[in-house]
């Protein structure tokens, strides 16, 4: 054996084609990312450090709310009977509470796809409820679907949406029924039952990922202070991530010495608002119930943009960190991955969209100009008039039916590409979610999750086991800004990162 056997190495070494990483393990700045001004590097637990299997985790939930609403709340036991589908909704969407719908909206704050229960509305519907006003998901009866653990909640929800309009279900209306799946989810997460079960079952519901480990430890290495916020209780964060960390490296044979300080309980977004005094946890040294920011700062001699957080709730962890803290943010996006693979698979279909698109538009273009040239073909003929000679008016009359009969083409080839470009596109967002095509973005339009992401992230990547591929005191680039007209002079051409 020699020194540089593999057997004595803590991961085996790169070989020269390793050294591009696969799209599903980048992590992708929205704004640079100096990971050497970083000193403290915060983790959430639960879809962060713990990735669930899904949709399994989701059954298990919708199946305990349905049984608590049956139980203690009278419902119909039909609900019993509902098979959870995990393809019903994405991360991203708004329920209204108040008429019963499910909402996807784009950047602008406008609904661009909707749902009554878990049936698909019509455009028309749609502008007879919402018009194109801007929504505040913040007023009554909205909620926003933000986090994998509400996905099973929008199908619950629609489910009894369909059950209450068939007269299955007894209820005042949409809102009770909003107030009641928001009471059973809740319950089904906070009463110990399905915490419980996950634990009994560890190896089935929280795969192990070799990387998470290797990701932590290099970033101890380089100096990095780790610490944990989660609000999950003590005694089911230390079952979970004993679990996936203990004995997975001999520097750090306890999943607690990864951390420098691990808070529990923390009652996230409060913890970033509010100013509750930090409870030792009795027996646990380094672990705290509660607190709040200025504690956590003062305790890790880090404060500011020295954070850099990670979690996977792009309210909770993200928004609130980044505009209350002004900690650097990491947001978690395990849908990431097949929505990688959904791109690379649809790769040709979307340069066909797009060449699609540009025809279209060119097309329209050519058929404004000619539309505008027929114009001034009949101005002219108005304002001379009887000063035209015979042959004048006919060339003019000649020139104007040419012109016509050139734009309507025009206009009809524009019609016919956009029906395929219609049509191809539905294919295409089908593939994605039948419903609600690709979380990120409809159409040409980001989505309000894009939306937020783009403000609230410094990046985003698939799992916390991506950091590992990254040298901790470096620093990852964000997207050089640019403006229109510089793109279309080819300036990135010139530009390029170190």
């Amino acid at each position: 054996m020699n020194a540089w056997d593999p057997a004595f190495l803590a991961a085996p070494p790169l070989t020269e084609a390793e050294d591009r990483l696969a799209p599903a393990h980048k992590i992708y700045a929205l704004r640079t990312l100096p990971l050497g001004d970083i000193r403290a590097v915060g983790f959430d637990m639960d879809h962060t450090l713990a990735r669930y299997r899904s949709p399994e985790i989701d059954d298990l939930a919708f199946k305990k709310a349905a049984r608590l609403l049956v139980r203690e709340r009278g419902y119909s036991p039909w609900l019993l009977e509902i098979d959870y589908n995990p393809s019903f909704a994405v991360r991203g969407l708004v329920l209204d509470g108040l008429r019963g719908n499910l909402l996807k909206l784009n950047r602008e704050r406008q609904v661009v796809r909707a749902g009554h229960g878990s049936l698909a509305m019509t455009r028309a519907d749609m502008e007879t409820v919402y018009g194109r006003r801007r929504l505040s998901t913040a007023a009554k009866g909205f909620r926003s679907i933000d986090t994998l653990f509400e996905i099973p909640e929008s199908h619950l929800y629609a489910q009894m949406v369909d059950g209450f309009d068939r007269g299955l279900l007894k209820a005042e209306n949409y809102l009770q029924l909003f107030h009641d799946v928001r009471w059973a989810i809740d319950t089904a997460h906070r009463n110990g039952e399905m915490k419980a079960e996950i634990l009994q079952h560890k190896d089935f519901f929280i795969p192990h990922d070799p990387q998470l480990a290797l990701a932590l430890g290099r970033l101890k290495r380089a100096g990095k202070k780790l610490f944990l916020l989660t609000n999950s209780e003590w005694s089911f964060t230390d079952g979970v991530l004993s679990h996936l960390l203990n004995g997975q490296d001999e520097a750090h044979p306890a999943w607690t010495d990864y951390f420098d300080l691990v808070v529990v309980s923390s009652r996230k977004p409060g913890f970033f608002l509010d100013a509750p005094e930090a409870l030792p946890l009795e027996g646990h040294p380094r672990c705290f119930i509660g607190g709040h920011t200025a504690w956590l700062e003062g305790a890790l001699d880090a404060r500011g943009e020295q954070v850099l957080y990670v979690g996977d709730h792009i309210y909770g962890d993200v928004l609130r960190s980044k505009k209350n803290a002004s900690w650097r943010t990491l947001l978690l996006v395990p849908e990431l991955e097949q929505e990688l693979k959904l791109l690379e698979a649809k790769a040709d279909d979307l340069r066909e969209l797009l060449r699609l698109e540009t025809a279209r538009r060119r097309t329209l273009r050519r058929a404004s100009v000619l539309q505008d040239q027929l114009k001034r073909n009949r101005v002219r003929r108005h304002v001379l008039g009887q000063r035209l000679s015979a042959d004048a008016t006919a060339a003019l009359d000649h020139e104007a039916t040419q012109l016509a009969t050139s734009a309507e083409a025009l206009r009809h080839r524009a019609e016919v590409q956009g029906l395929e470009l219609q049509g191809l596109s539905a294919a295409v967002e089908a593939t994605f979610n039948p419903t609600w095509g690709p979380m990120f973005r409809d159409r040409d339009e980001l989505t309000r999750f894009a939306d937020q992401l783009q403000q609230f992230a410094c990046a985003y990547t698939g799992k916390v086991g991506n950091l590992y591929m990254y040298d901790p005191l470096a620093t990852v680039y964000g997207p050089i800004p640019t403006l229109p007209h510089e793109r279309a002079g080819g300036l990135l051409t010139s530009l390029s990162r170190p």
